[in-house]
């Protein structure tokens, strides 16, 4: 049972009120006749005059209106002016401090009153997340909890809630959590969660965006802080920046499983949910073997395309026959030797899945240039480099956005296997859009383990249903589970979500008073009532820039969020954001003035 406060009686109806009046009755006089003198010493200090010694005779002296006695010298109009400005003053003092010292009180029935009680916080705050930060990162091991930089302590989620004001004691998520965030579209998304967590992450960082606002702000920032290289993925010119690198998402192809798991990642963007659950598991498996057949023989992306649009070309399969996968290219040939209706079913759900591969512009980042450098997965997971994937929609690039974050992640994960369990330092995944563009399919199953790798994904939603249309009902519920830190920010209108968010909140014991008049007398009553200590209606008109905290092992808390401009580097921040707006125009300039023609490299089977 949890109880805000403990019921407090009103004064006026106990047995105390005849001395709390009698009191005031003594004191208040001698309180307005002592401001009197102190007006008049006041006035008789600026004018050069006397004023008569408090006490008895000096009150005596003002009843009977004997100004020439009480402040000889002194003219009376400027000591009543001294005695308006100081009784304004007092009362403007007294005000205040009521008003500061009432927006601090917890009512009972108050819901902060309730959640401000939480001793599982402690595990959260600076003490105990840098030692336990020592103990989780083998690189640290040598130094005292007390001496770590902020950085290496963990990700920031927020500060303790007080009501009033900000500045509580500051909460972290350790190198272990798993984190999710439900925050609607203008609550701070990316000042409060994406652009801080990126910023102090100490080791490498994949982020994810459909604007160009994180790299905006940190990119050159951070690159400067770790000596890490900015690895910017913009195919849709978000940011207008020219090409600067590769990636070859077949290069490491080399199963069935891991062909099947790259196929996934089209398959999952299929917007139409009918025609994704009936022809889905046939298009991956479509594409499993065109991809498999176009890594195993050294081909690309373009090769992929090119079969998707001749369902009966043999090529592929002769390809899988050559490199060893019998199976798999028995199961293709089935699949073009099948019935045309569903032969060409099956076809157009994977090239729907697979669209982004009729884009040349997309393509050139996936596709072999001689003139740039490749992007390596299992070098970036040991290095202090950031990943930034840009992406308009999930009909565009989302699907390579979700595979080379995929990959990425995998090979941080053979990395930590290989340090003996964890990565030091962690990555850290910031996941904003994720359901947009970097759909994940077993992302929630990662969720249970990645955190004890050293990888720490930070998924950012808009809804809880908006989970439910990537990984179904069994899946968000897992992710909801696995996730040890969960924030719920402000605008969430899930009735669902928030209902149960005011039931895992708990309850608390209300005071209700009543007051009963017979006989010429009155009597008071308090009750207990018991009520949710947030209501789905409080949980949903939670203000921008808090949250509510639900961290495993400890009762829900209401935390204050810090957004990157409350930070230690809001100048740096506000000086690359102005410098990279300058680069997105000229960009832009450059990018709209250029002959409309397409060089993409392609090179022959």
């Amino acid at each position: 049972m949890t109880r805000a406060l403990g019921p407090r009686p009103s004064i006026w109806h106990t047995g105390a009120t005849g001395g709390w009046m009698i009191l005031a009755g003594c004191w208040a006089p001698i309180g307005l006749l002592w401001i009197v003198w102190a007006a008049a010493r006041i006035a008789a200090f600026v004018a050069g005059g006397h004023v008569m010694v408090f006490g008895t005779d000096f009150a005596v002296a003002l009843a009977r209106r004997q100004t020439h006695a009480l402040w000889p010298g002194t003219s009376t109009p400027l000591v009543m002016f001294v005695l308006l400005v100081l009784v304004c003053g007092l009362v403007g003092v007294v005000w205040t401090v009521w008003l500061r010292t009432a927006s601090h009180l917890l009512q009972p029935g108050d819901p902060i009153a309730a959640l401000a009680d939480n001793p599982g916080l402690d595990a959260l705050k600076p003490a105990a997340s840098a030692s336990k930060a020592v103990a989780l990162r083998r690189s640290l091991h040598d130094t005292k909890p007390n001496r770590l930089a902020p950085d290496d302590v963990g990700l920031v989620l927020g500060e303790a809630f007080q009501r009033g004001r900000q500045g509580g004691e500051t909460l972290f998520a350790s190198w272990e959590d798993t984190v999710v965030a439900f925050m609607a579209p203008r609550s701070g998304k990316t000042t409060t969660q994406s652009i801080p967590h990126v910023l102090s992450a100490p080791g490498p960082v994949i982020a994810t965006s459909n604007k160009a606002d994180l790299w905006s702000a940190i990119a050159t920032l951070r690159a400067k802080r770790t000596g890490g290289r900015i690895w910017l993925f913009d195919p849709q010119h978000i940011t207008y920046q020219p090409q600067e690198w590769w990636w070859n998402p077949l290069a490491e192809l080399r199963t069935v499983e891991e062909a099947h798991r790259l196929a996934g990642h089209f398959v999952l963007t299929v917007d139409d949910g009918q025609k994704k659950d009936l022809w889905g598991p046939a298009a991956q498996d479509l594409l499993c073997a065109l991809l498999l057949a176009a890594a195993t023989s050294a081909r690309s992306l373009h090769h992929v395309a090119g079969w998707l649009d001749e369902p009966a070309v043999p090529t592929p399969i002769e390809l899988l026959h050559d490199a060893g996968f019998d199976l798999m290219a028995s199961s293709l040939k089935g699949t073009q030797n099948g019935a045309v209706e569903t032969r060409d079913g099956i076809y157009q759900t994977a090239r729907t899945a697979a669209k982004c591969l009729r884009d040349q512009e997309i393509l050139t980042w996936v596709t072999p240039n001689k003139n740039l450098p490749v992007f390596d997965p299992g070098a970036f997971a040991t290095s202090r480099d950031t990943l930034y994937l840009l992406s308009k929609s999930l009909s565009a690039a989302a699907p390579l956005i979700a595979a080379l974050t995929d990959t990425t992640m995998r090979a941080a994960e053979h990395h930590a296997e290989q340090a003996g369990g964890r990565l030091d330092p962690p990555l850290v995944v910031a996941l904003d859009e994720a359901a947009n563009i970097c759909r994940i399919a077993d992302l929630p199953q990662l969720y249970s383990h990645l955190g004890s790798r050293g990888i720490i994904p930070v998924t950012i939603l808009q809804s809880y249903e908006q989970g439910i249309t990537v990984w179904g009902e069994p899946g968000m519920a897992a992710l909801w589970g696995a996730a040890t830190r969960k924030i719920i920010g402000a605008g969430i209108d899930s009735p669902r979500l928030t209902r149960d968010l005011a039931t895992l909140t708990g309850q608390h014991d209300v005071p209700v008073r009543s007051l009963t008049h017979a006989d010429g007398r009155t009597s008071e009553q308090i009750s207990l009532r018991r009520q949710e200590i947030l209501e789905a209606a409080d949980i949903r008109a939670l203000p921008t820039g808090t949250a509510l905290l639900l961290a495993t092992g400890t009762k829900p808390a209401l935390i204050h969020l810090r957004p990157w401009y409350r930070g230690p580097h809001t100048a740096a921040i506000n000086r690359a954001i102005k410098a990279a707006e300058t680069q997105i125009a000229d960009g832009a300039r450059r990018h709209h003035d250029r002959p409309r023609t397409i060089d993409v490299h392609k090179e022959e089977p």
